[in-house]
C-alpha cells in the first residue's frame, strides 16, 4: 500500500511537470499511461486538460463524461467539458453541460448551444432535441425549434358562396391536367429524347447510352424510388376563387375501416369545435350511410380492384378528374389524406392547388420491417404528417428527408368513454344471460368451419365453458358469417367497440383500432396477432400490451396453447388483474389534438 501511494505521488508529479513547463504531448501521454495503473481524477484531470490544450477536443469530451460516470468533478469541470464538446460539434452534450450550470456563464454557454441546434436540417434538430429530452426536461427555447410547433398558413380570403368554374375554365383545367399527365408518360419522354438528340450530332451519337439510362429511371420512378422530374411536368395554375371554411378528408379503404375511422374521428371533434367549419368526405369507401348520419356531405370514387383489368393510369386519371372538381366546388382550406400508399392521381390533384390549402397526411405509424416504401416523392405534396401514437416507437425519417413538418398526437379514438353504450343493452338486445360471461371474437379473414382456421380453434375452445356466450364482430365490407355453434351471437354495427362495456374480455388480432379500443374500454384481450399484413407490425404493437400485462399475444397459434389461453381468461380473477393494469398504456383521445391543430392552422383567426 505504502508502495503504492509512492508510485502514483511519483507519476503525479512526472505528470504535473510537463503540463507546467507546456509540454502538452508529453502530459497527455504520462497521465494517459498513468491512468492505466491508478484510478484517480488526478490524472483524468491532466489527461483533459492537456488534450484541450492541443485542439483533441473529441478526446478531451470523453475523458470529461468518462470523469462524470465516475462522480468526479475535475477543474473547471463545465466550463471545459462545454468547450470541448462545443469545438467537437456534439451539440447534445454541450446543451446538457451548459443546462446543468445555472450560473449566467452557464446561461451564455446553453444560448449558443441553441443557437448552433437551431442551425441544423429539421431531422437533426428533432432529432438532437428528442435526445435530450430524455435526460431532462428542455427550456422553451429548445421547445420552440421543433417542426409541430403551431405555424399559421397564409390561406387568403374566404367566402362562403358556392360556385362553379364556367364550363370554359373547367375544360382549359382539364386540358392543363390532360398535357401534363401526357408530358409525363414514358413514350412522351422517350420520342421526345429522340427527337431532341436527333438535331444534335453528339446527342444523337450517344443515343445508345442515353435511351437505356431513361428506362432505367422511368423504371425507378415507376417503382418509386426516384422522383419524377419537375420538367416532364406542366405546370397547373392554382384553384380560383377564395377558400371557404371547409375541409375535404380522403380516407382510402384497406382491408377493414382503420383508415376511415381515424378521419371520422377527427372530422367529429372538428364539428363539435367548430360547428360552422364544412366538412367534406373524398373517399374509395362503400359505407356513405355511416357519412350521411353524421351529416357529412360525400363523393365516392370505386377503388380500382373494382374494375376488372383497369390500368391504374386510366384510374389515377378519374381520381384526379374527381377530386379537382370536390376542390373547386369547395374550395378547401385543408385536405387531409388517411392512408398506407398515397394515389398519383390524388398527388397530382393537390400539387395543382399549390399552396392555398394545408395538405396533411394522417399517417399511422407500426411500418413492418421491410415493406414497401412509399414514391420518393409522396411526402412532399403535403405540408405536415401526423402521426397518431402507437404502443410502439415510429420510424418518422422519411418525413424529415422530404421537408414536411412531423405533428405526433395521442391514438386516435372514434369514441370516447361517454359515447360508449352502457353495459346491459347488448345482453338484452342479443338474448343473453345476465350472469353470463361474454366473449368478444374479431380475427378477420378466415372460415368459421375450417378447423385448421383460428377462428374455428377459437369457437372451439370458448365451446367447452358452458356459461360462456360469444360474440362475433361482423365487419359492414365482409361476407356474411354462418355458425352451428350454440351461444353465438353475430354483431353487425359500426363501430362494434362501443358495445364494449358488455364485453368480459376479447379475442382479437392486432390491428390498430381494435388493439386501441380495447385499451381505451380496459377489456381483457387475447391477441392473435396478423403476421401477413402488408404493412402494420400488429405483432410489435401487441407484445407491449402483453408486457404491461394487460393482454395476452398467441405467435404460435395452436389450438391447445388458445385452450390454455381460454381457459385462464374465464377466471374473473384474472380478468380483474388485467384490467387493472390497462391504466399503464391508457391515453387522452389524439382525435382531439389532431382536430385543435387543423383548426389552428387552416381555419381559426
Amino acid at each position: 500500500m505504502v508502495g503504492g501511494a509512492w508510485v502514483k505521488a511519483r507519476l503525479l508529479r512526472w505528470c504535473r511537470r510537463a503540463y507546467n513547463s507546456e509540454q502538452y504531448r508529453s502530459s497527455l501521454r504520462r497521465s494517459r499511461f498513468s491512468s492505466f495503473f491508478f484510478s484517480d481524477a488526478s490524472f483524468l484531470d491532466l489527461s483533459a486538460r492537456s488534450a484541450l490544450r492541443l485542439g483533441k477536443f473529441p478526446l478531451s469530451a470523453s475523458i470529461y463524461r468518462k470523469a462524470t460516470d465516475y462522480g468526479w468533478v475535475l477543474r473547471d469541470h463545465q466550463e471545459n467539458q462545454f468547450r470541448a464538446e462545443f469545438n467537437s460539434g456534439n451539440w447534445k452534450e454541450a446543451y446538457l453541460v451548459s443546462s446543468a450550470d445555472i450560473s449566467e456563464d452557464g446561461e451564455s454557454r446553453r444560448a449558443r448551444a441553441v443557437e448552433k441546434i437551431s442551425k441544423l436540417t429539421e431531422s437533426e434538430r428533432v432529432s438532437i432535441i428528442q435526445k435530450i429530452s430524455e435526460s431532462r426536461p428542455i427550456h422553451e427555447e429548445l421547445a420552440s425549434l421543433l417542426p409541430w410547433k403551431p405555424k399559421k398558413i397564409e390561406l387568403g380570403n374566404q367566402s362562403d358562396s358556392f360556385y362553379l368554374l364556367t364550363n370554359e375554365k373547367l375544360q382549359i383545367e382539364r386540358y392543363k391536367r390532360e398535357l401534363s399527365r401526357i408530358r409525363g408518360t414514358a413514350s412522351f419522354r422517350l420520342l421526345e429524347l429522340i427527337s431532341s438528340s436527333s438535331r444534335n450530332p453528339v446527342k444523337l451519337l450517344a443515343l445508345p447510352f442515353t435511351v437505356p439510362a431513361l428506362l432505367g429511371r422511368l423504371a425507378r420512378e415507376k417503382l418509386g424510388h426516384v422522383e419524377k422530374n419537375a420538367m416532364d411536368l406542366y405546370p397547373i395554375g392554382s384553384r380560383i376563387g377564395e377558400n371557404r371554411d371547409s375541409i375535404v378528408f380522403f380516407p382510402t379503404n384497406g382491408v377493414g375501416f382503420g383508415h376511415f375511422t381515424r378521419l371520422l374521428a377527427v372530422a367529429k371533434k372538428i364539428q363539435k369545435k367548430n360547428p360552422d367549419a364544412e366538412i367534406v368526405f373524398f373517399t374509395t369507401m362503400p359505407t356513405l350511410h355511416i357519412l350521411a348520419n353524421f351529416g357529412f356531405p360525400a363523393y365516392h370514387v370505386s377503388g380500382r380492384y373494382r374494375y376488372k383489368d383497369m390500368d391504374p393510369n386510366v384510374w389515377n386519371s378519374i381520381c384526379e378528374e374527381m377530386l379537382n372538381m370536390v376542390f373547386s366546388l369547395h374550395r378547401p382550406k385543408a385536405f387531409v389524406f388517411d392512408g398506407s400508399f398515397p394515389y398519383r392521381g390524388m398527388l397530382n390533384a393537390i400539387r395543382s392547388q399549390e399552396d392555398s390549402m394545408l395538405k396533411v397526411w394522417l399517417r399511422r405509424g407500426a411500418i413492418r420491417p421491410g415493406s414497401r416504401n412509399i414514391p420518393v416523392d409522396s411526402v412532399k405534396h403535403f405540408h405536415a404528417v401526423v402521426r397518431p401514437g402507437d404502443s410502439v416507437d415510429m420510424d418518422s425519417e422519411d418525413e424529415f428527408d422530404h421537408g414536411a413538418s412531423l405533428v405526433r398526437c395521442n391514438p386516435i379514438l372514434l369514441m370516447d368513454n361517454e359515447d360508449m353504450e352502457p353495459r346491459g343493452g347488448l345482453r338484452s338486445r342479443l338474448g343473453v344471460p345476465t350472469e353470463a360471461v361474454i366473449c368478444y371474437v374479431q380475427l378477420g379473414a378466415g372460415k368459421i368451419n375450417d378447423i385448421d382456421s383460428e377462428i374455428s380453434m377459437v369457437l372451439d375452445s370458448l365451446a367447452i365453458h358452458s356459461n360462456v356466450y360469444v360474440v362475433i364482430g361482423e365487419s359492414m365490407l365482409g361476407d356474411r358469417i354462418a355458425t352451428k355453434y350454440e351461444r353465438i351471437r353475430v354483431l353487425r354495427d359500426y363501430p362494434n367497440s362501443r358495445y364494449f362495456n358488455d364485453f368480459d374480455f376479447a379475442i382479437m388480432a392486432g390491428g390498430y383500432n381494435s388493439f386501441h379500443e380495447a385499451i381505451q374500454a380496459s377489456l381483457p384481450t387475447i391477441c392473435l396477432p396478423n403476421m401477413n399484413t402488408g404493412r402494420d407490425d400488429q405483432l410489435a404493437r401487441t407484445m407491449v400490451a402483453e408486457e404491461a400485462g394487460c393482454m395476452v399475444v398467441i405467435k404460435d397459434k395452436k389450438k391447445y396453447i388458445i385452450q390454455a389461453a381460454i381457459d385462464r381468461m374465464v377466471e374473473s380473477d384474472v380478468r380483474e388483474l388485467m384490467r387493472n393494469n390497462f391504466q399503464l398504456l391508457q391515453r387522452e383521445n389524439g382525435a382531439d389534438q389532431v382536430a385543435e391543430w387543423i383548426l389552428s392552422q387552416a381555419i381559426s383567426d
